[in-house]
Formats: C-alpha cells, structure tokens, sequence
C-alpha cells in the first residue's frame, strides 16, 4: 500500500466533527497558548526579566518559567501572583457567544 498526500486541517476538521469535544479542547489549548504568549512578550517589552518577577511574585525563577512554558499549566493561584508582579489585573467579562474565552 502506498503512502498519500493528506491535509492536515481537513483531516482535524473531520476529527471535530466526529468528536464534538475535541472542538472545545482545540479551542481551550489555543487560547492558553495565546494567553502565556502575550503575556511572556508582554514581560519582555516592559523589561522584566523571570528572575525579577519571581521577585515580586514570591515564586521561584522555575515556577515563572514552567508557567511561560506551554506544557505547563499553573495553580489559579500562583497565575494570578504572576499576574498581579507583571502589574496586571484580571478581569473577567461576559461573552456574548458560546466561546468561552478571547484573548
């Protein structure tokens, strides 16, 4: 049997529609994936390096990098001390479509 040329995007989208719940979990890793990717160029445009937030947020220089890594997900609470020493808030809004977040 010989190999073929296969689309990756058609062959997800079959994926999804056979598996609704793949969807949602599709959805949820990008938008952690867009929500530690902004956050890490946001730290690096205001100067801050991972030693200095580890500083102000008490963590250690690991913790803020295993947070900025993308296999990693984080206590609520150790997300927002990161947060909070990048001199951020969070804020939470309700949608007005089934997506569960934007970022």
């Amino acid at each position: 049997m010989g190999f073929h040329k296969v689309n990756p995007n058609d062959e997800i989208k079959k994926a999804i529609v056979n598996n609704g719940e793949l969807e949602t979990y599709i959805n949820e890793a990008d938008a952690q994936y867009q929500l530690i990717k902004m956050l890490v160029e946001f730290r690096k445009n205001i100067g801050l390096t991972q030693n200095e937030v580890s500083q102000k947020s008490g963590l250690t220089q690991q913790m803020i990098s295993r947070i900025e890594k993308l296999d990693n997900s984080p206590t609520l609470d150790n997300f927002i001390k990161y947060v909070m020493a990048l001199g951020l808030k969070l804020k939470v809004d309700k949608v007005k479509d089934e997506r569960l977040l934007s970022v």
